[in-house]
């Protein structure tokens, strides 16, 4: 009964409708096997947040609170948002791991070890380095996601001679929320690029029309990988094209 987990497995599931690739071994990676539980959580995540947000714009939160039918005027401690706080620092952990699980994908994907696959997703080897540069750019990402993600709600002193002596330091919790969100989708940009490149060497027979679908749109942001070039201007590319599909209705 975990209704994110089933929402993911479910969407998974369209987007691998027609799809067929053989057993790569005895157990694929906990990153490709443990996709659903890893996207579901983070999406129950997203809708916790969403509903705190909703409850937080839609109640009264004046200080002091106005009574206008009954002619009273409150002091109330509804300006404080822990409820706010603690549920985006979540979030925040939420897409941490996410993006951890992009990155063990990433590398499963560019480490040469897959069957069909060459070092670097390379087409054409030897010394070539395809896309193993992106694996240090990757890797500050998740850096950088993984300090965003510690909890910032603790980090208060009292103040105003001890009347001010507790704090949710929401608007920082928020802030660093988008913050990781932006360095997230540069991640999901990369591994975008590493599967994109993966099926072109290993696989364009073998997609289902959701896939075929979704692969012919990354290749017309972004070309496929031929001779060694700098791969940092196609995710960033990628990346800015993911930003304004999740922006437009």
């Amino acid at each position: 009964p975990a209704p994110g987990q089933v929402a993911a497995a479910e969407r998974l599931r369209r987007l691998l409708a027609g799809s067929a690739w053989p057993a790569a071994g005895l157990q694929d990676p906990l990153s490709l096997r443990c996709a659903a539980p890893v996207l579901g959580a983070t999406a129950a995540a997203i809708d916790r947040a969403a509903q705190e947000v909703e409850i937080e714009l839609n109640s009264a939160a004046d200080n002091p609170l106005v009574l206008v039918d009954t002619g009273e005027v409150l002091s109330t401690g509804n300006f404080a948002c822990p409820a706010v706080a603690l549920t985006f620092e979540n979030l925040g952990l939420a897409m941490a791991q996410a993006a951890q699980a992009s990155l063990a994908r990433f590398l499963q994907l560019t480490n040469g070890q897959r069957p069909g696959l060459p070092f670097g997703l390379s087409p054409v080897g030897g010394m070539a380095a395809g896309l193993v540069p992106l694996q240090k750019s990757a890797m500050a990402l998740l850096a950088e996601i993984r300090r965003h993600a510690a909890p910032v709600m603790l980090d208060y002193w009292p103040v105003a001679a001890g009347v001010e002596d507790h704090a949710t330091q929401a608007p920082l919790v928020v802030e660093k929320g988008e913050a990781i969100l932006a360095s997230w989708r540069r991640l999901v940009a990369i591994e975008l690029l590493a599967a994109a490149q993966a099926i072109d060497l290993d696989g364009k027979d073998r997609l289902g029309p959701p896939l075929a679908a979704l692969h012919a749109r990354l290749r017309r942001v972004v070309a496929s990988l031929q001779d060694d070039r700098p791969t940092g201007p196609d995710a960033e590319r990628l990346a800015g094209w993911m930003e304004a599909v999740d922006a437009s209705p």
